[in-house]
C-alpha cells in the first residue's frame, strides 16, 4: 500500500482559494443567469405590448377607412346631386363635363348614380342629352324627332334620302341638310 502524502499548508492554503474562486464564479455566473433572464422577459413583455399595439392600431385603421369611405360616398352623392341639377337647368353631359373638367362618362356616371323622387331604376335620372341645349324645341318646329333627326320619308338629310343628315354646330341644329330651308 501507498503512504498518502501529507498535505502542507501551502496545498490546503491554494485548495481553498482555488474552491472560494469557483464559489466566486458560480455566485457571478448564477448572477448573470439572473440577469439574462430578467432581461429575456423584459424582452417578451415588450414583444406582447407591441402586438397588443399593433392590435389597436389596426383597429382603429379599419375604423378610420369606415369613416373615410362613408365620407367619400357622401361628397360623391353630393357632387352627383350638382351633375343632376346643372342637367336639370337644362345643360348637357358634354358642357357639365367641360365645365367640371371631368370627362362625360364620369358626368353620365354621376347623373345616373342619383335618381330623382319618383324615378324608377337605374338611370332614371337620365335626361336626353344626345342633342344640345335648344336643340329639341328647334328639331320640333323643323319637323324633326328627337335630338334633331329628320323623321319622315323623304325629308332632306333623312337616311337614304340622299342628304347629308343633320349638321350641328356649337349647340343645335344649324341646317338640316340640302335644301332645308
Amino acid at each position: 500500500m501507498a503512504i498518502k502524502p501529507k498535505r502542507t499548508a501551502r496545498e490546503i492554503a491554494a485548495r481553498k482559494r482555488a474552491m472560494e474562486r469557483a464559489l466566486g464564479f458560480n455566485a457571478a455566473r448564477l448572477r448573470r443567469e439572473k440577469e439574462l433572464t430578467d432581461l429575456a422577459a423584459d424582452f417578451l413583455q415588450t414583444r406582447e405590448l407591441e402586438g397588443d399595439v399593433l392590435a389597436v392600431l389596426e383597429e382603429d385603421i379599419a375604423r378610420l377607412r369606415a369613416e373615410a369611405q362613408s365620407r367619400c360616398e357622401a361628397l360623391h352623392r353630393q357632387g352627383a346631386t350638382v351633375v343632376v341639377s346643372m342637367t336639370g337647368k337644362g345643360e348637357g353631359a358634354g358642357r357639365i363635363a367641360q365645365r367640371l373638367g371631368v370627362g362625360v362618362g364620369e358626368v353620365r356616371q354621376l347623373r345616373d348614380s342619383v335618381a330623382p323622387a319618383g324615378a324608377e331604376g337605374p338611370g332614371a335620372a337620365r335626361r336626353m342629352d344626345a342633342a344640345p341645349v335648344g336643340a329639341r324645341e328647334r328639331a320640333a318646329a323643323q319637323g324633326q324627332g328627337q335630338g334633331g333627326i329628320q323623321t319622315g320619308t323623304g325629308a332632306p338629310g333623312a337616311p337614304g334620302a340622299g342628304g347629308t343628315g343633320p349638321r350641328w354646330a356649337g349647340g343645335g341644329v344649324v341646317e338640316a341638310g340640302p335644301g332645308a330651308g
